[in-house]
């Protein structure tokens, strides 16, 4: 079994569509055509029904576009150049039949691909069978924009590049064995005279070793189609083919050669010697060269004084819209994978004189293909169109005595670079120069090791150094390495992850804002440690399971904020830990153990822990739905250590631990159900629910064991409206139609628990350490002497309480709560309602739904007020409002308000203007009351003031207590080839003000200067000469 499928596959790799006899006519049947003349084309697009038939070869499709010469030379077989679609419920069939065999018999071969190219040649007649063909419109349609994409023509009426591929080559799936013999590749060549004036030819037949020459002068076009391009580079476009254009050239060709339109085998030779203004288009590819030759069958080749344009390989999902200039005094290729230039240019400046390039005396470029492997079956990757082997690139290039130019004037030297093409850094990976007063001067520098240790970095895997020197606190170093593998530690399939280890010893204070702007750290030597890991086995005994391990180290408690501050802020907190997930349907399965290595941040060792969860399974026939969620392990519950001098090192006159927070530890057991009971009461979607659950814990906060069961149970419903006008249109709010869906729906529920929430400590967190840090200040007297009340001594007011918050909030209804413990007596009614109002907007005939505006709102009631809401009987009402006036103007607003004494109240507004080339604008109010006050207006513009400058500015004001938040202003040169950036951010709280200083290479495929300002900046020469 296992022989016949190895040979079915060897089988599949080269068994090929035979070439069709070209005695046969060619038949093109379909329900609907329509014809119009493209250059020298007469272009016919076929719909409902298309059949493509010569001899034994048909193609099925559901639209198809012919081209047919409008003068065909009589002497000539006729051509047709089909390119053919399917759709997502019916691919491009292509089929043959058994010779002899009748139109309607079974196919001995077939296959099925969303579209086909290739060419027809035949020597008889083209019929076609379908209704006189309709004139165009004046739109040309989608899919003969994509076969004018596939059709490449030295016409100078049409784009002058090449055709992708003959018919001949066409690969289909495997026939049973004995029924098709293996046919060789075919190329085609075609000559044609380069201009009016004409072309001087001389061809001398039966040359030693059966040659054909061809000399030409005064100008030559010629067309090579079907070349074997399997080694050479998928960045370089379609490359099965190249046309090229010079003043003089010499051919040498092998086989069947003779006159002006010639077929080969593939393996019969054809060189091609070229003198004179030589424009040689591969792809999407042209080099411009005064000699060049070139072996088609070996393909190598030499250029003199070349430039060649091409564009880049995508980088990381990315892909640079221009193209690169690359010019050498010789390129030779050695081979289908090896090319070498020799005083080599590399720009992407247009310019004679680049404003920068990177020059090298030999560059080296290899491109080497391995087959990808599926990380699931640990077997090659094939295309499930074609069957064919997937293979990846990997593009690596060498540079000897390299050198970098600014302004001609060499700044960069090294002796040779090896670097990845899919990512093509020299050394330096980043670079970054600043000043402020919390770092003073700052030059901060990422090296890439592997070229630093001059070897080859695996796939997949970046390696960097840091050397970062800040004038205020020392010199710090560290590295980071990161992975996005197929194999990991010896287990196949993907695995992602990073380490990033960084330390400092540092002269100086932390300055984390109002009140905390000269801290003393704990520890003078600081640093991370950090590493997280994530990867689906696909082998061996944990084959399907999901592993994760993290290690999360720092020195002291202040060490993120100061360095990492987006980490600290926005990521979550950094553990020490491993777990494996199995997924099953819908259940999952979860084992976990972790240490804390951070004794200043309050965190739960679990040692270990199971959880098993049940989403969705129907029981008694759908008549009910259950979900579970069963956990257990054993907890050691480790409270934040007190700083010795809490006023110093973190700006606080005291430190008390929070209510739930005691040094326990002990067994947990929780098992949780829900069952539902889903009616469809059409138009209403009803569904009673009961939930319950019994716990365990070996210790509470007292240090005694308890026992928990608690009840949940309900109704939940909804029903959904909707209208719809097609006759509202207005051109002052771009209405073109509108639409009105809305969705109430409304939750009841009762929950009754045998014990309160307060006797138990949060084993599972619900605040990440940066909130639980903030919270502390929040109610110190020294920060804000009015909510000092509100915390005291370790108790803290049930209003600002985020335990009773979460519960008012309802997060113990559902199984999958990311918490156990919070868990209270409550009667609750929640509803909501869900607006959207649609329009349609696009161009005729290619209108799309938009949501023109979308309202959101929600509210509770709490029957027993005095008891769940602090004594009022609505609460947590919100909404949310987004208005598209246009497609680049949105109105937005939002709000929150609790209607108890101090409760939160916020409500926002503000209007986004936004014009991708141009610049945007966002002007917002937010006000808000409750514990404190703040009224603040948040204003940023990014605008492109003219082809070479931007402008950006941004500000926060609070016109309440806190005044002035802070302000940036960034103005940015567009060059050539550098983009410049100097800016300035003023941060109050900090009593910082910083200067920024960035250069950044236009030529880059994702830019930070879009990514900070929205503004597109497309490469130099993308729109033409600037």
């Amino acid at each position: 079994m296992a022989a016949w499928l190895a040979a079915t596959v060897a089988a599949r790799a080269d068994l090929h569509l035979p070439a069709p006899d070209p005695s046969q006519e060619i038949v093109a049947q379909a329900g609907a055509a329509t014809q119009w003349t493209e250059g020298l084309y007469h272009v016919r697009l076929l719909s409902r029904g298309v059949s493509i038939r010569q001899g034994e070869t048909s193609i099925e499709a559901e639209q198809a576009v012919l081209f047919t010469d409008i003068d065909p030379d009589p002497a000539k077989p006729r051509r047709v150049i089909v390119y053919a679609e399917g759709s997502s419920g019916r691919p491009v069939l292509q089929k043959l039949r058994a010779a002899g065999a009748k139109p309607d018999a079974p196919p001995v071969a077939r296959q099925q691909s969303p579209d086909w190219y290739g060419t027809l040649i035949t020597d008889a007649t083209v019929e076609w069978r379908s209704p006189p063909p309709a004139p165009r419109g004046e739109a040309l349609p989608e899919i003969a924009s994509r076969a004018l994409k596939r059709l490449r023509t030295v016409d100078t009426q049409v784009q002058p590049v090449q055709f992708d591929a003959p018919a001949m080559a066409t690969p289909l799936a495997a026939p049973p064995a004995g029924l098709l013999p293996s046919q060789p590749g075919f190329r085609q060549v075609d000559i044609y005279k380069r201009s009016a004036v004409g072309t001087n030819m001389v061809i001398q037949p039966d040359q030693p070793g059966g040659e054909t020459i061809y000399s030409i002068s005064e100008g030559v076009q010629i067309v090579v189609q079907g070349i074997d391009s399997g080694g050479l580079p998928e960045f370089l476009g379609e490359v099965d083919s190249f046309d090229l254009e010079t003043d003089r050239a010499v051919v040498w060709a092998g086989g069947n050669a003779g006159g002006m339109s010639f077929q080969q085998q593939k393996g019969d030779s054809l060189e091609i010697y070229m003198e004179g203004n030589i424009v040689f288009r591969q792809g999407d590819r042209v080099i411009y060269a005064d000699r060049m030759y070139y072996d088609v069958r070996s393909r190598s080749g030499v250029v003199l004084n070349a430039e060649l344009l091409t564009p880049l390989p995508e980088v990381d999902g990315k892909k640079y819209r221009g193209l690169v200039r690359l010019k050498a005094g010789m390129i030779r290729q050695l081979d289908a994978t090896r090319f070498v230039a020799t005083d080599a240019l590399f720009t992407s400046s247009r310019l004679e004189e680049p404003s920068y390039h990177f020059g090298a005396e030999t560059i080296t470029f290899e491109d080497v293909p391995t087959p990808i492997i599926n990380p699931l079956t640990g077997l090659p990757d094939a295309n499930p169109a074609t069957g064919e082997v997937r293979y990846e690139h990997e593009r690596l290039a060498t540079a000897r005595n390299s050198r970098v130019y600014l302004g001609g004037v060499p700044v960069f030297y090294w002796p040779t670079i090896a670097t990845d093409l899919e990512e093509p850094t020299y050394y330096v990976t980043d670079l970054s120069i600043g000043n402020d007063s919390v770092y003073g001067f700052q030059f901060l520098l990422d090296l890439d090791v592997y070229q630093l240790l001059g070897s080859k970095a695996p796939k997949g895997v970046d390696w960097d150094l840091s050397l970062d020197y800040l004038r205020n606190r020392g010199f710090g170093y560290g590295t980071e390495y990161s992975y996005n593998t197929n194999t990991f530690l010896g287990h196949n399939g993907p695995a992602r992850g990073r380490a990033d280890l960084w330390a400092i010893h540092d002269g100086g204070l932390d300055n984390l804002g109002f009140l905390r702007r000269s801290l003393v750290p704990e520890a003078s030597y600081r640093g991370r440690a950090f590493w997280n890991h994530r990867q689906n086995i696909s082998d061996g005994l944990l084959d399907g399971w999901i592993a994760q391990a993290e290690v999360g180290w720092i020195s002291d408690r202040t060490f993120l904020e100061q360095y990492y501050e987006s980490e600290w802020d926005e990521n979550k907190d950094q553990i020490t830990g491993g777990r494996l997930r199995r997924l099953a349907g819908n259940q999952s399965l979860s084992i976990e153990a972790n240490a804390r290595l951070n004794e200043f941040f309050t965190q739960t060792q679990w040692l270990p822990r199971l959880d098993h969860w049940i989403m969705g399974q129907d029981l008694l026939g759908d008549t009910l739905t259950w979900y579970a969620h069963t956990n257990v392990g054993y907890a050691d519950y480790k409270i934040a250590t007190a700083p010795a001098d809490p006023l110093t090192s973190l700006g606080l006159t005291v430190y008390d631990a929070f209510p739930w927070e005691a040094e326990v530890k002990g067994e947990r057991f929780a098992t949780r159900h829900e069952i539902d009971f889903p009616i469809d009461a059409d138009p209403f979607k009803i569904v009673p629910f009961a939930l319950g659950e019994f716990a365990h814990w070996g210790e509470d906060l007292t240090g005694d064991d308890l026992q928990r069961t608690y009840i949940h149970t309900g109704v939940r419903a909804s029903i959904p409206f909707w209208a719809a006008n097609p006759e509202i249109r207005d051109p002052l709010f771009n209405l073109h139609g509108l639409a009105h869906k809305v969705v109430f729906d409304a939750e009841v529920t009762y929950t009754d628990a045998s014990e309160n929430f307060d006797r138990l400590p949060l084993y599972d967190e619900i605040e990440d350490d940066s909130l639980e840090e903030q919270r502390r200040r929040y109610f110190d007297p020294l920060f804000a002497p009015g909510l000092a009340g509100l915390y005291v001594g370790g108790a803290i007011d049930p209003r600002v309480d985020p335990r009773v918050y979460a519960i008012r909030g309802g997060i113990h209804s559902w199984v999958a709560s990311p918490t156990t413990e919070l868990v209270d007596d409550q009667m609750a009614m929640r509803v909501g309602m869900r607006h959207r109002l649609q329009t349609k907007r696009g161009k005729p005939g290619q209108e799309r739904i938009i949501d023109w505006l979308t309202f959101d709102s929600n509210a509770t009631w709490f029957p027993d007020d005095e008891r769940d809401n602090f004594g009022e009987p609505f609460g947590l009402l919100d909404y949310t409002m987004q208005w598209h006036v246009g497609d680049r103007t949105t109105f937005l607003s939002d709000g929150f308000a609790d209607t108890f004494a101090d409760g939160l109240r916020t409500v926002s507004g503000g209007v986004l203007l936004n014009r991708p080339t141009i610049g945007n604008l966002y002007v917002g109010y937010r006000t808000v009351r409750g514990p404190f006050s703040a009224d603040l207006v948040t204003a940023t513009l990014n605008y492109r003031m003219s082809p070479k400058w931007i402008g950006s500015a941004s500000t926060v004001v609070d016109f309440s207590e806190a005044g002035n938040i802070g302000q940036s202003f960034l103005i940015s040169r567009l060059g050539e080839a550098i983009i410049t950036s100097i800016g300035i951010n003023v941060d109050p709280s900090k009593g910082n003000v910083g200067f920024n200083f960035a250069m950044e290479p236009r030529f880059l495929p994702s830019l930070a200067i879009t990514r900070r300002t929205g503004i597109d900046i497309p490469p130099a020469g993308y729109n033409g000469l600037e």
